[in-house]
């Protein structure tokens, strides 16, 4: 389900100056500084596996686990990485402990010998170093040591490309009307303050965890709140996805605060597991809705409200896009489908539109369905949650594996493995293994996999996609590794 306000569309006469600073800002500093990331991971992982101290540190860092009853299951979990040789996913569970760090530092000596300890004094500081430069963890916030530096950076760093995506298109829907609403500066002041406090609220509630936040989600969760405030009660307009139903509908703004909230509560207590960060999500909200009420109470001026009165007609494609939903809902499916040809000859095919072509096409249950379903899958340049749903039209999909061509399922794979729920990856790497797919593609998807079930304290999923790396090594196709 997806309902977003569409009330505003972007007027230049209103230009958001600050809204398009962090957007390029944020993409800056993803793809000119986090960039390098996998590599500065990948080399402080490989020092500490060549010069063998992730077995010579196993002890005590079992025994500083041991010690800590809180962390019985990630113990469980170490040492089952230990015993099925999960280096990778080992050595980046002691490089992230610096708590563990410190504490191997006072003992190293009375637990190395003599000739170990010379060596181990003079290279893990650089290893550590190497791996502590990595961009959250040299700038995101961590519980274990907040500076007011890291309260701001952390906004501007973002785990993947998905996640900087669907970041950004939703300070984008909500920002510009928030900006051109309450002023670029005190716009600009809100959306960091917000940020911060959401990263306290983040901080106070996993007091001593070593994870570091990154992300602008909760000061887009304030951008949020606001944009709520500014509106009120006045009836805007909202799109609206449910299931093959989609359209637009006017409502009053503060409609959509249950929607939110029983979200965000649902999601924080039954997906286990998450990364996603909800007490930060919920600080930013709160700390946006209180921004702008002090700002209101105290200054009859803060919203322009010529701005929020000013009607905007429906755009041609939100229109064009209405009559194919009315068309749909009401079983004209001929109709839509030719209304739907007409718009893509217009804009061209994106996602959306293809995803509505691909489900006329299912009802029609003619031939076309196979094209319109591999045009969908192989869409480009999708936000996180068009990749979620991407993934779950897969999986929903009985003979998708008949239908894309293995290369195009392997670029498919390798996408689904930027998502927090892997299992549309895994399925799909699974058949590609049965299927002996080309083994040079293959094997770069079973160590991004198995990366990433690392990453996600997975070591039973990422001890299997090592085990397939290794028999396919064994087979002699190793040439890219």
């Amino acid at each position: 389900m997806i309902i977003v306000p569409t009330e505003k569309r972007l007027d230049w006469r209103t230009t958001p100056v600050v809204l398009i600073s962090i957007l390029i800002l944020n993409t800056l500093v993803f793809l000119f500084y986090q960039s390098n990331d996998d590599k500065k991971i990948n080399d402080a992982v490989t020092a500490m596996h060549n010069a063998g101290y992730i077995e010579y540190e196993w002890p005590v860092f079992e025994r500083y686990l041991e010690a800590q009853p809180s962390r019985e299951e990630e113990l469980d979990w170490a040492r089952q990485a230990y015993d099925s040789e999960q280096v990778y996913w080992l050595a980046q569970a002691m490089l992230m402990d610096r708590t563990y760090y410190d504490q191997l530092q006072g003992e190293a000596r009375q637990v190395f010998d003599e000739q170990l300890y010379a060596r181990w004094r003079n290279e893990r500081p650089d290893i550590q170093a190497t791996f502590e430069s990595v961009s959250s963890f040299a700038y995101g916030l961590k519980a274990t040591d907040v500076s007011f530096t890291t309260l701001i950076t952390h906004q501007f760093l973002h785990g993947d490309l998905g996640h900087l995506l669907g970041n950004m298109i939703f300070l984008l829907i909500c920002g510009f009307a928030v900006e051109a609403a309450i002023g670029h500066l005190r716009f600009l002041a809100f959306y960091l303050l917000g940020g911060i406090l959401a990263g306290v609220t983040q901080v106070v509630t996993n007091l001593g965890s070593d994870v570091p936040l990154v992300g602008a989600s909760g000061a887009i969760s304030g951008v949020m709140a606001m944009y709520l405030a500014v509106f009120r009660l006045k009836r805007i307009e909202f799109f609206y996805w449910i299931f093959c139903f989609a359209g637009y509908f006017r409502a009053p703004a503060l409609m959509i605060l249950p929607l939110y909230i029983g979200k965000e509560v649902y999601q924080y207590l039954f997906m286990e597991g998450s990364n996603v960060a909800y007490m930060a999500h919920a600080g930013g909200f709160v700390a946006g809705a209180i921004l702008i009420g002090l700002s209101m109470a105290f200054n009859r001026n803060t919203i322009n409200d010529d701005y929020i009165e000013q009607e905007q007609g429906i755009s041609p494609r939100n229109q064009a896009l209405a009559d194919i939903y009315s068309a749909i809902e009401n079983l004209q499916f001929d109709y839509a489908r030719k209304q739907l040809s007409d718009l893509i000859k217009r804009e061209g095919l994106d996602f959306d539109l293809a995803k509505i072509r691909y489900n006329l096409d299912k009802i029609k249950a003619g031939s076309a369905v196979e094209n319109s379903f591999r045009e969908l899958m192989t869409q480009k340049g999708m936000s996180s949650t068009e990749l979620s749903q991407l993934s779950r039209l897969w999986m929903a999909e009985t003979s998708a594996h008949n239908i894309l061509p293995t290369g195009d399922q392997l670029q498919l794979a390798f996408r689904f493995t930027k998502l927090d729920d892997l299992t549309a990856a895994a399925g799909m790497t699974d058949y590609l293994y049965q299927q002996k797919a080309d083994p040079r593609e293959l094997l770069l998807l079973l160590q991004r996999l198995s990366s990433r079930f690392s990453s996600q304290n997975n070591p039973r999923q990422a001890a299997k996609y090592q085990n397939y790396i290794q028999q396919l090594t064994r087979e002699g196709h190793d040439g890219v590794m």
